[in-house]
């Protein structure tokens, strides 16, 4: 074989070795603005479900200003690097906002906390969080994996009155669809969300006013 025919070669195999990692449908992309300017990463469409994981850049990453999705797919600009989730995680396909079956989960005896093995969909491994609609972690419930998000809870966010988060995950909320207003983290359990403040809304509490969410 011609070295020239061998490169070619060689240079194939390494593209379909890298590639998949880099553009899955339903993964992580990192964009990196290294010179300041525009750049596009990955094989995203404008409606697949992107939420920014983590900044490693110290420019700020702010979405629709210095990262976000259109036409030709997810940009980064201004310095902004980050790590990204993509992957169509917004519940609506599924009924609700646990995912596969919808609707709050009835709450079983036998259901072991942590989430583990093959409960509902498995791949709890990770860690993740799960919702109650009463205190104390009682009630109708449901659960996201590290990595999901929903950019809209509809009614069910109205009813949420406990937080339980394990694995090492953070939960992040917002008072607003699509992961804007006031928000907030955690990574502990919170048996009250009457305990918990919203610290831009004096006077103001989670209880009952979570829109969107994020899990890493």
């Amino acid at each position: 074989m011609k070295l020239g025919t061998y490169l070619r070669f060689a240079g194939l195999a390494f593209a379909l070795l890298t590639i998949p990692s880099f553009v899955s449908a339903q993964g992580s992309i990192t964009c990196e603005s290294n010179n300041g300017r525009r750049v596009y990463c990955g094989n995203v469409e404008n409606h697949h479900q992107v939420v920014m994981e983590r900044q490693i850049s110290q420019s700020s990453c702010v979405r629709n200003e210095s990262w976000g999705v259109d036409g030709r797919g997810l940009w980064v600009d201004r310095g902004c690097r980050a790590i990204f989730a993509v992957g169509g995680h917004n519940g609506g396909e599924h009924g609700g906002p646990g995912g596969q079956g919808g609707g709050w989960w009835d709450p079983n005896p036998n259901d072991r906390w942590p989430p583990s093995g093959d409960f509902h969909g498995g791949n709890w491994g990770k860690g993740g969080a799960c919702f109650y609609k009463d205190r104390n972690f009682s009630g109708g419930y449901f659960c996201l994996r590290r990595g999901e998000f929903r950019e809209s809870l509809a009614g069910y966010g109205d009813d949420i009155s406990s937080i339980r988060v394990f694995g090492g995950s953070r939960v992040t909320v917002y008072d607003d669809r699509n992961f804007h207003g006031a928000h907030q983290s955690t990574n502990r359990e919170i048996p009250d969300l009457r305990q918990w403040s919203v610290a831009s809304k004096g006077g103001h509490t989670w209880n009952n006013r979570i829109s969107s969410v994020q899990v890493r």
